[in-house]
């Protein structure tokens, strides 16, 4: 692990910021309880950029293949 992050409600782009860090520390992957952190639906830009795993429901969003899975707009 490399870094912990943690977002307010109240802060600004909370996506743009996670991104940001991401490529900072060059993760691999982003883990995260669930996808009601992003809102219910885990961003497809972040997937793009690395894995994304959810705790609850036990998933994880790889880069290779989870476009599909994704909806629009994501």
């Amino acid at each position: 692990m490399a870094k912990t992050v943690m977002f307010g409600s109240d802060t600004d782009e909370p996506v743009d910021r996670l991104l940001n860090v991401v490529r900072a520390v060059a993760a691999e992957a982003v883990v995260v309880p669930s996808a009601e952190h992003f809102g219910g639906k885990v961003p497809e830009r972040v997937v793009r950029v690395c894995d994304v795993i959810t705790v609850f429901p036990q998933y994880t969003y790889a880069r290779s293949y989870a476009f599909p899975f994704l909806g629009e707009g994501a």
